[in-house]
């Protein structure tokens, strides 16, 4: 058969909400500490609500299915975008850490001790804040000052410093960003929210804004959706948008 030889626009992930007939045995599949905030609504077979612990931890699960937790660039592509736009918050498997000290949320403080840990193993010397991705989380009881929870690093951890990151460019606009998800800054209608110090995940809200800016890690609401993508076509998963 004959082709058109057009300017043909193909997708390069194909998100889903965590909705479906797979979605209750992924929702039990999250650590009860790591559900808080998360409820699933049978009539719609959806999980309701999004943290970075729920996205975290199924992102494990996904990946043996050809299929992954969105990362920071995956934010800013038109299939989530489209998603998000005035319903939805969707959060990336990414953590955010721009000092060992959280002033404002102590809570954060032992998740904190364990991402430096990690991070000077896979790097050496810190010296600007960065963000990270390939890791879980387990329940941790003894963890009674903090989440109740252990960071585990995956095979695939990775740790990015970038000064982008910083607090003082909080509140910049852009319209574009680069290989990494991390804003172009210039004018634009999109706004980048960023905290001075501590730990905080990174996710897209209902105005296309991309917040790093949040304390709480379980702060969660309705608006929330937990998305994964695939590459390409849909995998052997069971979801819908």
């Amino acid at each position: 058969m004959a082709e058109l030889n057009l300017n043909w626009q193909t997708q390069e992930i194909t998100p889903t909400l965590v909705s479906g007939e797979d979605a209750l045995r992924l929702y039990n599949l999250i650590p009860e500490k790591a559900r808080v905030g998360l409820r699933y609504d049978e009539s719609t077979q959806t999980i309701i609500g999004s943290t970075p612990f729920a996205v975290a931890v199924l992102d494990v699960e996904a990946q043996k299915y050809g299929a992954r937790s969105p990362n920071l660039r995956d934010l800013s592509r038109s299939e989530i975008m489209k998603i998000a736009q005035g319903k939805h918050y969707i959060d990336s498997k990414v953590l955010v850490a721009r000092s060992q000290n959280d002033t404002n949320w102590p809570k954060n403080n032992s998740l904190l001790k364990t991402i430096y840990e990690l991070a000077e193993e896979k790097l050496g010397r810190i010296e600007k804040p960065f963000m990270i991705e390939g890791f879980t989380f387990e329940e941790n009881p003894q963890d009674v000052n903090g989440y109740g929870l252990n960071l585990v690093a995956n095979q695939d951890f990775k740790v990015t410093q970038d000064e982008r990151l910083n607090g003082e460019y909080n509140r910049m606009s852009f319209s574009e960003v680069d290989e990494l998800g991390l804003p172009k800054f210039g004018d634009g209608k999109r706004t980048w929210y960023a905290k001075n110090n501590g730990l905080s995940g990174l996710f897209l809200d209902a105005y296309l804004y991309l917040n790093s800016y949040d304390d709480d890690l379980f702060m969660s609401n309705d608006k929330g959706r937990v998305v994964v993508v695939s590459a390409g076509g849909a995998e052997n998963f069971s979801g819908s948008i």
